[in-house]
């Protein structure tokens, strides 16, 4: 495992040494009058390191790789004091294994009105449009005086040949914003987004059929009426049904022809046999499955179902999308900022499928249908927000309303939930020993009256701080959010409240003295569900958190803690989670060795957890750190486990 490790991390030691050492070089000049220069115009800053680590893991599965490895390069050029370019390079073992490449190799030059992004990079336009998605690529921003423009390019996704669960298409993506004005002013700007996924980067989706069950180690009694499964994708017309008694050596036709519908019943007949096979063939396409194991047909045994479940990979969920967003963005502020009022509108047209046929019956504009065409799975919708803000030296507010149409997408925002109205207030009031905030929201969705009920959604919280003294600060804080829907049945009823209220107080102690500070918290929640189907869910629960930071020696500090949580839920009975522990911290060698180990355990319902982490840091030079760690958790109940994890970070600041 060991070897594992060094073979992973050797390749980075490398490269930071010789980075490191390039650095170094660059930073030295013999000559005095060429280094005044350089140190006027030239610096360079940044960290850059390498982070090895091997896991282990007992009685469950493996969370993680057993060893990996991970490199990273940050540094930042400026020269004249007017132009900037940073570096963002990682690299890891792991990178080109995930599902999407998480390795990140990015460029980003910056002056005083612009800056650009070339290789990996996040950027945004709005929430609404562009926002949270990494690209891989290049983007520009430039703001010279009044005129705004910004624009990028670049890959979203790489292709992934899966179900629905773990496939992907390749996806491209550009984008523009051109407005006028000044981004903490006012300003207004139009933009549009194209996002389009490649057909071409996935094989063409292969028709499957699937047997669910029987799939293996079935028992059905003769006489029985069981049920036929099975699963198909891209399969045209009916499907021809057939057992085997033999294990597949010869077959007997159950059904010639039935309707492809996933399900076909059966009553059981003989002779009985411990080798049945189930085979089902598409007649059209003579695509066909048969059950992974065989399963047993008999009289007088008891009727059970297989433990080797089918697997149906429906390669047709995987499709090609487009999406093309444009909007317009804007926001006005008037007395100096004091008053400020934005607003964004934005329409898409998104494709779930590219593969739909198209619609020809349109006449649109060759300018529209070069950039995008419209086809049977398009749908075109809006979505809008606005926001009217005050602010003042004590006490500022914002009040804000949005709408998203149920058919509003768009593929470059990370997370966007459609089909919502939403009205939303916050505010804040401070002075110099106390400060007070409130929010509170309203959303419901259903926004075209097409779902059969519609969902609304309320909440409203607030916290005060307070500063009593230089040793004591208060914190309160409570929230109250429902969530209901008009369903006429129970069935669909939704009709849930929760509410919490909390307090945290914390003692600060100068001077010296062993006793430092000390922090208490509780928590109140209550929750409910008003469904008679549900009744019996709501939870009721009480949380202590209680630690104390004591100064046993100048170099060594401890610090206990306990939580402390009861709860219960409907009309059961209480239970109790315990967690208990203490962390130490001690430094050395004139504060440049610190270690900080922790030890905790946590009791619930007859069973039990121990975590410790030890950590160790050494500065080497000013610029120039080791650490290592080492974490162990041991998990006593049902499924019992114990996981292991060692790690180093080698890392140098410039």
């Amino acid at each position: 495992m060991l070897y594992q490790l060094a073979k992973h991390i050797g390749f980075v030691l490398v490269s930071l040494a010789c980075v490191g050492e390039a650095l170094s070089q660059g930073n030295s000049q013999p000559d005095s009058s060429g280094q005044t220069f350089i140190q006027k115009n030239f610096s360079i800053s940044g960290d850059a390191g390498v982070y090895g680590e091997l896991y282990g893991i007992s009685g469950i599965p493996a969370r993680r790789p057993p060893s990996s490895a991970r490199l990273y390069f940050r540094p930042t050029v400026t020269l004249f004091n007017a132009f900037s370019m940073s570096f963002n390079f990682l690299l890891s073992t792991e990178g080109s294994s995930a599902r999407q490449n998480i390795n990140q190799l990015g460029v980003n030059p910056s002056w005083g009105w612009g800056n650009a992004h070339l290789g990996d990079f996040t950027d945004m336009f709005t929430p609404l449009t562009f926002d949270g998605i990494m690209v891989r690529g290049a983007g520009v921003n430039l703001s010279p005086g009044l005129f705004r423009f910004s624009a990028l390019g670049g890959y979203t996704q790489r292709a992934v040949d899966g179900g629905a669960g773990a496939g992907s298409y390749s996806r491209y993506m550009y984008g523009a914003k051109l407005g006028v004005g000044k981004q903490d002013g006012s300003y207004f700007d139009l933009m549009f987004l194209r996002t389009r996924d490649v057909p071409s980067s996935l094989p063409p989706p292969q028709a499957t059929i699937a047997v669910i069950a029987p799939n293996g180690n079935d028992s059905w009694p003769i006489g029985n009426i069981e049920t036929i499964r099975w699963g198909s994708s891209g399969i045209t017309g009916n499907v021809k049904i057939e057992l085997s008694r033999d294990g597949g050596a010869t077959y007997e036709v159950l059904f010639d022809s039935t309707m492809n519908t996933g399900a076909q019943p059966w009553v059981v007949t003989g002779p009985p046999t411990a080798q049945a096979i189930i085979r089902i063939t598409s007649i059209d396409d003579s695509i066909s499955d048969v059950s992974d194991l065989p399963f047993t047909i008999g009289i007088g045994i008891a009727d059970q179902q297989g433990t080797a479940p089918g697997n149906v990979t429906n390669t047709y969920a995987v499709t090609p999308q487009e999406n093309l967003v444009f909007g317009a963005d804007s926001r006005v502020a008037l007395l100096g900022n004091v008053v400020t009022f934005s607003g964004e509108i934005d329409g898409s047209a998104y494709t779930r499928d590219m593969r739909a046929p198209a619609f020809d019956s349109l006449n649109l504009p060759s300018a529209i249908t070069g950039v995008f065409t419209p086809r049977t799975s398009t749908r075109v919708d809006y979505a809008y927000n606005t926001q009217l803000g005050l602010n003042l030296s004590s006490f500022n507010a914002r009040v804000g309303y949005s709408y998203i149409g149920p058919g509003y997408t768009s593929l470059g925002v990370a997370s966007l939930l459609p089909d919502q109205r939403q009205i939303t207030f916050a505010s804040m009031f401070r002075m110099s020993t106390i400060s007070v905030t409130l929010n509170a929201g309203h959303q419901n969705d259903n926004l075209l009256g097409q779902k059969i009920y519609t969902t609304t959604r309320n909440n409203i919280g607030g916290n005060i701080n307070l500063r009593a003294s230089d040793e004591w600060m208060v914190s309160l804080m409570s929230n109250y959010m429902n969530m209901v829907n008009d369903a006429a049945s129970d069935t669909f009823l939704v009709d849930y409240s929760t509410f919490m209220a909390g307090m945290t107080q914390m003692l600060y102690f100068s001077g010296g003295g062993t006793f430092q500070s000390a922090t208490f918290s509780y928590v109140y929640q209550t929750s409910a569900d008003a469904n008679p189907l549900r009744q019996n869910s709501g939870l009721l629960s009480h949380s202590l958190n209680a630690s104390a930071v004591f100064g046993i020696l100048t170099n060594l500090s401890l610090i206990p803690s306990v939580s402390l949580i009861d709860s219960k839920i409907g009309g059961t009975g209480w239970t109790s989670t315990q967690t208990y522990s203490i962390a130490a911290q001690h430094r050395a060698f004139k504060n440049k060795l610190t270690t900080a180990l922790s030890v905790g355990t946590s009791l619930y319902m007859g069973s039990s957890s121990i975590n410790a982490v030890l950590s160790s840091n050494y500065s080497i030079t000013m610029a120039d750190a080791v650490t290592l760690s080492l974490t162990g958790t041991s998990y006593h109940g049902a499924n019992a486990f114990n996981e292991y994890t060692a790690g180093v970070t080698i890392a140098h600041r410039f």
